[in-house]
């Protein structure tokens, strides 16, 4: 049994980088597909919103600190003043608080690289300006040479897939070659696909990746099934039209 099916080539464990906090992208420092090195920037958010609350929590906190002083002088003398000292101390950890709070903030803003690897995401252009929800993926990282073919099996189609069975996927670019994969894993449950279908996805695992083996090239998958007799091969279809209106 053999089924046919369209795939892809996809990133095997790539990095998924989310908008660490609501705000409006500012800045792309990368180009698709371009290859990064670890702590490399990336991408920012708008830092306005969050500069101004940081300059003001800044002010916030020398006012405290001025207060702070300048009861501490009036406390040798009046006890109502040294009495009001620890109210003040409980003030300036606040806002110390605040400060440096909104300084992590400004500081995650700034997204940069987890670990080396090659940029995945659409154009720059659509991206600068756009808002963006907490958690909201931006980018993916993935190293090249760590490619697995993804495939996505209709439902008609799906028949049973031993693990490890083989999965060989024929470009576009180059369908006379074939490149060979394991089979990791099939979904469980259909997912919905862009064209209103539902589909299973397959991961196979590649020992080793081609120079053409280039992520994002897309193509036909073959996936290999166990040995069935040749009346099966050639009825399975038919039977499974036919058993739709057919009922006992």
């Amino acid at each position: 049994m053999s089924v046919l099916a369209p795939g892809e080539l996809v990133a095997a464990q790539p990095v998924v980088l989310r908008a660490p906090l609501d705000g409006v992208i500012d800045q792309i420092h990368v180009q698709p597909n371009q290859m990064v090195r670890k702590g490399e920037s990336l991408f920012g958010l708008d830092e306005a919103q969050i500069s101004s609350r940081l300059e003001v929590a800044r002010q916030a906190l020398l006012t405290a600190e001025a207060e702070y002083r300048q009861s501490a002088q009036l406390a040798l003398g009046d006890a109502r003043s040294k009495a009001q000292l620890a109210a003040l101390v409980g003030r300036i950890g606040e806002k110390r608080a605040e400060v440096q709070y909104l300084s992590d903030q400004r500081d995650r803003s700034r997204v940069l690289a987890p670990e080396d690897g090659m940029v995945l995401f659409d154009s720059p252009t659509e991206w600068l300006g756009k808002p963006v929800q907490t958690g909201e993926r931006v980018m993916r990282i993935a190293r090249p040479d760590e490619v697995e073919i993804e495939a996505w099996v209709p439902i008609g189609d799906a028949i049973p897939l031993a693990q490890g069975a083989t999965v060989k996927l024929y470009l576009a670019a180059n369908p006379m070659a074939g490149l060979e994969g394991k089979l990791r894993y099939m979904a469980y449950d259909a997912n919905a696909r862009p064209d209103g279908s539902y589909a299973y996805r397959v991961r196979a695992s590649m020992s080793l990746a081609k120079e053409e083996a280039r992520i994002g090239l897309k193509g036909t998958a073959k996936l290999q099934g166990d040995w069935v007799p040749l009346v099966y091969w050639v009825l399975r279809k038919p039977w499974a039209v036919l058993r739709q209106f057919i009922a006992w």
